[in-house]
C-alpha cells in the first residue's frame, strides 16, 4: 500500500482526507506542527512549512502527496516548496487541491496564489492531479453565528445561482485521485449535484433547524463594509468580496459530476449540509432561570 504525506491534515478538507485514506487501508503521514490534534488514523510528522529540513524529512518515503498549505501570503512559498523537495525525491504523484478560477494573473489574492502553485507544479516534472472546487459549503458556517441570531442570511448575489461543494466531497475525491490509477495530467472541477441560489440555501436552513430563515440579497456596496469590518485580514476581505463579484457574474453556476465519476457516489446537496450542520445556525437555548 502507498505510503502518503498529508500536508493541511488538521485543514478544512484535509483532516477529511487523512480519514477517507485511513478507512482505505492506506499508509498515511500527517505534516502538522504538533501532535496534539492529529487526525485519527495518521503517524503524526512533526514540521513546518519555514522548515525546509522539516519538510524534506516528512517526504523520506512518501510515495504520493497531498498538498494544501493555509491560505495566506506565505502560500506560494510552502507549497512550492514542498512540490520542489518532491520532486528531488521522486515523488510518484502529488494531488493538490486548488480552486475554481485559479489564475497566476487572477486580481483574487487566493486565486493568483493558487494558479502560481499549479504553474510551478506543471513545471516540476512530477506527476500531478489538480481539484479545483467550487465554493465551499463550509463557508457558510463563517456566517452560522449571524443567522442563528437575526434569523437572516445575508450575502451580495444578484440571485445567482452557486454549485457548492462539500468538503468531504472534495476529500473523497482527493483521496480516489490518489490511491487510483488514471488521475495523473488531469484537473477536476468539483461542485455539488446542482447550482442552487442563497435563498435556497436560507430554505433549506430553516427547514434544518425548524425556524425561518430568510435570505436578504446585498448590493455590493452594502456588503463592503461588511467584509472590511469583519476583522480579516485585508487580502482576505479583499479575496471574499472578488469572490461575490465573480458569483454576481454567474462564475459559479455550472455544476459538474466529477464527484460522481471519481467517488462512484452522488455528492453531497445543500440539504444534507444543512441538516448535518443545523446546531451552528440554531441559537443556544436560553439558560434556566437561577
Amino acid at each position: 500500500m502507498k505510503r502518503i504525506l498529508v500536508t493541511g491534515a488538521t485543514g478544512t478538507v484535509g483532516a477529511h482526507v487523512v480519514r477517507e485514506l485511513h478507512e482505505r487501508g492506506a499508509t498515511v503521514r500527517a505534516f502538522v506542527r504538533s501532535a496534539t490534534h492529529v487526525p485519527r488514523g495518521a503517524e503524526p510528522v512533526i514540521g513546518d512549512f519555514e522548515d525546509l529540513a522539516s519538510v524534506r524529512a516528512a517526504l523520506d518515503g512518501a510515495d504520493r502527496v497531498y498538498l494544501c498549505a493555509a491560505d495566506g501570503p506565505r502560500k506560494v512559498a510552502h507549497e512550492t516548496a514542498v512540490i520542489d523537495a518532491a520532486a528531488e525525491r521522486g515523488v510518484e504523484r502529488i494531488v493538490k487541491l486548488s480552486a475554481m478560477h485559479a489564475d497566476p494573473a487572477s486580481a483574487l489574492p487566493a486565486f493568483r496564489w493558487h494558479g502560481e502553485i499549479e504553474r510551478h507544479l506543471d513545471r516540476s516534472g512530477v506527476p500531478a492531479v489538480i481539484l479545483r472546487p467550487a465554493f465551499f459549503m463550509t463557508n457558510l458556517l463563517m456566517v452560522a453565528g449571524g443567522v442563528a441570531r437575526t434569523g437572516t442570511l445575508y450575502a451580495p448575489t444578484a440571485g445567482r445561482r452557486v454549485a457548492m461543494v462539500d468538503v468531504r466531497d472534495v476529500a473523497a475525491v482527493a483521496a480516489g485521485t490518489l490511491l487510483e490509477p488514471g488521475h495523473a495530467g488531469r484537473a477536476y472541477e468539483l461542485t455539488g449535484p446542482s447550482a442552487v441560489t442563497f435563498a435556497e440555501v436560507a430554505a433549506a436552513l430553516a427547514e434544518a433547524t425548524g425556524r425561518p430563515v430568510r435570505f436578504a440579497d446585498l448590493t455590493e456596496e452594502q456588503a463592503r463594509p461588511r467584509f472590511e469590518g469583519a476583522g480579516l485580514p485585508d487580502w482576505l476581505a479583499a479575496h471574499l468580496a472578488g469572490v461575490f463579484g465573480l458569483v454576481r457574474a454567474g462564475g459559479f453556476e455550472r455544476a459538474t459530476d466529477r464527484v460522481r465519476a471519481i467517488t462512484g457516489r452522488p455528492a453531497r446537496d445543500i440539504a444534507g449540509f444543512a441538516r448535518d450542520h443545523a446546531t451552528a445556525f440554531t441559537p443556544a437555548p436560553a439558560p434556566a432561570a437561577g
